[in-house]
């Protein structure tokens, strides 16, 4: 899904190096991907412009957009449907069996059929095209992609470290904890918000206490905050999908649709036995102007964000910053949300009272919106 959709779905990364403009846009055309008429049975991967998945002509007019790079990670390949190499082999098995005589075929026959057939039909498919949209804020050193997948993200961190000789660190939980707010989560003790001792069982992420404490904020009523003097207020509103984990007996994750999940009595349930939040949708009302999305903990990952409405008329380079800006201001907005649980996270006398707050609000918790 692309960062310049109506909906967007996207991870944010930070790196360390300084890097120039002109420099990472020389490595990425040395390494951008090869000709499509050089495809074969390998799989080409590489660097394109945001114009087409296989457009190589990468330089700054092409790629150099306001204070971004934006560029694609692509992938072409050849392969051949499943459905369509199934109806081949079982006409390639029902003419072996009337050539020889038999009335089946073994494993070690079906296998050789269908190795050969795959490689008789390969050359013949036609070229399928993937590719990962990178933007690149150079002056934050900060790397945004829709590349949401673990294989994706594994992809991407190669191609990028190797194009920037810098390595890319995912903005989840642990690592915007460590990088932009100087916390060590390893070093705070697992949180228990349960009235009642669940024993061994309780959920050590912070990302998931982070989750659980805005759930809690919001559902008291304490759901505006104003990080700077000269900022605006926000007004922070959750909605379901609503879904709750905890690695214990019972059911591993439950998930909460339809109606009003937030308040159901199903979702207190779930929190007296010791579950916490994982994901939820977010909405923050910013100076009038709403941005709406849906995220997921530990790993921060943003789905289905919705920026305030721009003209749709302007040219693509002007809608792709209208885009990025929404995109951004979503993001910092929430990484600033979890800077305050973090304040008051590695505050051990204010977290103390938070949890009392929570442990004492749980049970009598309303069940109705």
């Amino acid at each position: 899904m692309s960062l310049v959709a109506p909906s967007a779905a996207f991870r944010v990364f930070q790196f360390d190096a300084k890097i120039e403009a002109d420099a990472i846009l020389e490595s990425f055309a040395q390494d951008a991907i090869a000709p499509i008429e050089t495809l074969n049975a390998d799989p080409l991967s590489g660097w394109a412009t945001p114009r087409f998945l296989i457009d190589r002509e990468i330089s700054e007019e092409t790629c150099h957009v306001g204070k971004f790079l934006h560029v694609f990670l692509s992938k072409a390949s050849r392969r051949v449907p499943s459905a369509l190499l199934r109806t081949y082999c079982r006409m390639e098995e029902l003419s072996f069996m009337r050539e020889n005589g038999l009335k089946s075929v073994n494993r070690r026959q079906r296998a050789e059929i269908k190795e050969a057939l795959a490689k008789r039909l390969l050359p013949k498919m036609p070229p399928t095209l993937q590719g990962i949209e990178v933007a690149v804020d150079l002056d934050r050193r900060l790397l945004y992609t829709d590349g949401t997948g673990e294989k994706q993200m594994d992809a991407l961190a190669v191609a990028f470290a190797r194009a920037a000789h810098t390595a890319l660190v995912p903005l989840d939980a642990a690592g915007a904890a460590q990088r932009l707010f100087s916390v060590q989560p390893e070093n705070l003790d697992p949180a228990s918000f349960t009235p009642e001792d669940n024993g061994n069982f309780v959920v050590n992420d912070i990302g998931l206490d982070f989750f659980t404490w805005l759930y809690w904020r919001f559902r008291t009523g304490e759901n505006k905050f104003k990080f700077s003097p000269s900022s605006p207020e926000i007004v922070v509103e959750l909605d379901g999908p609503l879904s709750m984990m905890l690695q214990a007996q019972g059911a591993f994750r439950t998930s909460l649709s339809d109606g009003t999940p937030l308040f159901s009595a199903e979702a207190k349930t779930a929190l007296l036995g010791g579950k916490k939040i994982s994901g939820f949708r977010i909405a923050f009302d910013i100076g009038g102007d709403k941005y709406v999305g849906a995220v997921s903990a530990p790993g921060f990952a943003f789905r289905s964000v919705k920026p305030p409405a721009t003209d749709a008329n302007r040219d693509e380079n002007a809608t792709f910053l209208d885009r990025m800006a929404g995109l951004q201001t979503f993001s910092d907005t929430f990484y600033s949300l979890y800077g305050s649980f973090l304040k008051e996270r590695a505050d051990s006398d204010a977290w103390n009272k938070t949890i009392a707050a929570i442990r004492d609000w749980m049970p009598g918790m309303d069940e109705k919106a």
